[in-house]
């Protein structure tokens, strides 16, 4: 770490530096057009023995020369960072090390030919890059990568069981995790210069990699010994790779598209092992769980390979339809060595789609929608373990089919007044339910085999005044069979939107969005106390989210703008919520459960023109935000107590940043930057992960 005065002598020099050594990299077209001007020999006077076919292609070079505009720009300059506390909440996605910084951009758009370079450099996990050219619209080729990275949290295990059966163990006390997370595209379009027909190739690659915290059991139900829970250090080293092949046509009156797609992910790191603790309950009829070094955790690998057809009329009529349908399959490629057919999963995906849309004057507009999808899921019947001996049966995987149909119609009554108005049905069914709902375990959610889910939207939008938008919507939807515990059965919607612009003055916009829903048909079976026979336990729940946002701009003055926002997010669920810790415990307990989180945004930006050669400008943000898990008091088995969950579940944070940019233009295309931000995480419960981190960039830029 650095300390202030060594900042600011650094931060010095090296705006210093950049000024004395930066060496731009331009062009001088006027120079370069000398060379293709042709001046016309006064009246009356000899021609200077040009030949008239010379005289005409130096035209041509000429006009294709006016035709043409570059752009250039370039940036150099360091970035100092100084990082106190943990630092990787206050700023996540930014990998805390100082470092040199530049960038640039060239941009050539001509009659035939266009050109586009632009990349930006922060540090070796963090830059992007972009690289587009296309020559008469008959070859582009485009070029793409971007890298960022995203710290992640060293959670601090703790003996909180002791004298309860459990202990923590911690393999990593000391370590420290992030990810880098790598995009790179490449893609490119042929157009066969005498037919309407392109050939489409692509390329795309997702790498992740770095380290993050692993948190595992080494557990036993019914076990008189002690029981551990693990944390270590995880490599991350993961690849997804993706090609694809197509081309698309138009044939007269419609449109064919056809694309091959192959997706692959690898995991180049080798499946986590543990040496597991040898254990035997104290139900002598329960199995025994055996020791040794063992996998855990494992990211299998995979593949994805799909077949594409698509056809639509022109999108330009007053009648339009398409259709397409895809056919995939996807594969379990695990490399597990202690289980042996975990890599014999594969599923079978297949689409279909088909739209219609009627447009037959300004005033009105009708479309409707049809989407279908099929999973067929295919897993091996048993596997075997290598560590026991041991024989596992599976039950039969969940396929779904689901329909969805949706029809929107468009009514615009005035010139400023507009309704919209559409119904969408949901429908899904699923195969092989009653494997699923059977109470294998102690506690089994009754997963229904039919759910329909409908939902209805009225929208109103209107421009009564110049300058004024408004935005009236309503959703209603429903549910007949809610699959899950957080599914609503029925649910309604609002939102409420304005927005007003004086030009070259002030401007505001306000949104608000409220939300209920509720859900009564939830059950939950659990195990009685003295035997296995299966209990229903209904279960309701109650949600409510309210959503408010307000911005304003104003310009007291020509060259000043100032800007605020705030922002309110809230959410509350009412539900009840089930206690239960061992298959042999006494009856569940039930406690009324409220969950609210809620988050308070405050924004202020100022920006200010001095005069031709200075800018200036100015941010503020402060964030409130809290989580609040309130159960109602609630005794349940071996004497566990609600309060204890409360305490670990409640969080508030304060999360403030502020940060100030001033630009200083030499000359038309010389400028000089400076960059300070300053972001402060202040965690006022937990306080783990605390930190600030303060960022000084300072660099030369210049464009032509």
């Amino acid at each position: 770490m650095i300390g202030y005065s060594k900042l600011s002598q650094r931060v010095a020099l090296t705006a210093l530096i950049c000024c004395i050594f930066s060496i731009p990299v331009f062009a001088d077209e006027r120079a370069k057009d000398n060379a293709y001007e042709t001046e016309a020999p006064p009246a009356g006077q000899a021609d200077d023995g040009l030949a008239t076919e010379e005289r005409g292609d130096a035209d041509i070079r000429t006009k294709t020369k006016e035709d043409t505009h570059t752009l250039v720009e370039a940036f150099a300059g360091y970035r100092f960072l100084q990082v106190d506390g943990s630092g990787g909440r206050a700023a996540e996605y930014d990998y805390l090390h100082s470092g040199p910084t530049f960038g640039g951009m060239y941009n050539r758009v001509g009659n035939d030919f266009n050109f586009l370079l632009d990349g930006n450099y922060l540090n070796d996990k963090d830059y992007f890059g972009d690289l587009l050219a296309d020559y008469r619209g008959e070859y582009r080729f485009h070029l793409r990568t971007e890298s960022l990275f995203h710290n992640l949290d060293h959670e601090k295990l703790e003996d909180k069981f002791s004298g309860t059966g459990y202990q923590s163990n911690d393999l990593d006390p000391g370590g420290h995790y992030g990810e880098r997370v790598e995009q790179d595209e490449a893609s490119f379009r042929y157009k066969l210069h005498n037919f309407p027909l392109h050939i489409n190739l692509g390329y795309w690659r997702l790498l992740r990699d770095g380290s993050s915290q692993l948190r595992f059991s080494d557990t036993m139900f019914g076990y008189s010994g002690t029981n551990t829970v693990n944390a270590m250090a995880r490599r991350l080293n993961q690849e997804t790779h993706e090609g694809d092949f197509g081309f698309d046509a138009h044939l007269g009156f419609v449109d064919l598209v056809y694309t091959f797609q192959i997706r692959e992910f690898n995991d180049n790191i080798a499946t986590p092992t543990y040496n597991y603790t040898s254990r035997t309950p104290v139900d002598p009829a329960n199995p025994a769980l055996p020791g040794g070094l063992q996998q855990h955790n494992e990211d299998p690998d995979s593949r994805y390979i799909a077949h594409t057809v698509k056809i639509h009329t022109s999108l330009d009529g007053g009648i339009v339809g398409a259709a397409s349908y895809s056919y995939g399959t996807r594969e379990n490629r695990s490399t597990l060595t202690d289980i042996q057919g975990a890599s014999q999963g594969r599923d079978t995906l297949q689409n279909a789609a088909g739209d219609f849309v009627y447009i037959p004057c300004k005033e009105f507009s009708l479309a409707l929608k049809f989407r279908h999808q099929e999973i067929d899921r295919d897993n091996p019947a048993t596997l075997f373990s290598l560590v026991d001996s041991s024989t596992l049966s599976i039950r039969p995987s969940l396929d779904t089919q689901r329909d969805t149909i949706t029809a929107t119609v468009s009514v615009r009554a005035t010139n400023t007044l507009t309704f919209k108005g559409e119904y969408k049905g949901d429908f899904l069914h699923r195969d092989n339910t009653a494997f699923w709902n059977e109470p294998l375990a102690q506690v089994s959610q009754n997963l229904p085999e039919n759910s329909s889910v409908h939902k209805g939207t009225v929208t109103v939008l209107s421009r009564p005044l110049k300058g004024l938008s408004l935005k009236a919507q309503y959703n209603y939807s429903v549910t007949d069979n809610p699959s899950y515990g957080n599914s609503f059965g029925e649910k309604h919607e609002g939102n409420l939107f304005a927005s007003y612009n004086s030009p070259n003055r002030w401007g505001a916009t306000a949104n608000y969005r409220l939300a209920r829903e509720n859900n009564d048909q939830l059950t939950v079976s659990t195990f009685a106390s003295t035997s296995f026979d299966p209990i229903a336990n209904p279960i309701t729940r109650n949600k409510s989210t309210d959503n408010a946002t307000v911005s304003l701009w104003y310009t007291p003055i020509e060259r000043l703008t100032i800007s605020g926002s705030y922002g309110f997010l809230r959410a509350k669920t009412d539900q009840g919520v089930l206690f239960q810790d061992q298959p042999t415990a006494p009856p569940a307990a039930f406690a009324n459960t409220n969950y609210t989180t809620q988050a308070q945004i405050y924004s202020l930006t100022g920006v200010f023109h001095y005069n031709k050669k200075l800018d200036l400008s100015m941010s503020l943000q402060q964030i409130y935000s809290f989580s609040d898990l309130s159960p109602e008091s609630s005794d349940f088995a071996n004497n566990g107590n609600t309060a204890n969950i409360e305490q670990i579940s409640n969080t508030k944070t304060v999360e403030s940043s502020i940060s100030f940019r001033a630009e200083y233009h030499f000359t038309k295309n010389f400028s000089s930057i400076l960059d300070y931000s300053y972001r402060d995480y202040d965690e006022k419960i937990q306080r783990l992960f605390n930190g600030t981190v303060q960022s000084v960039s300072a660099y030369m830029s210049a464009k032509w």
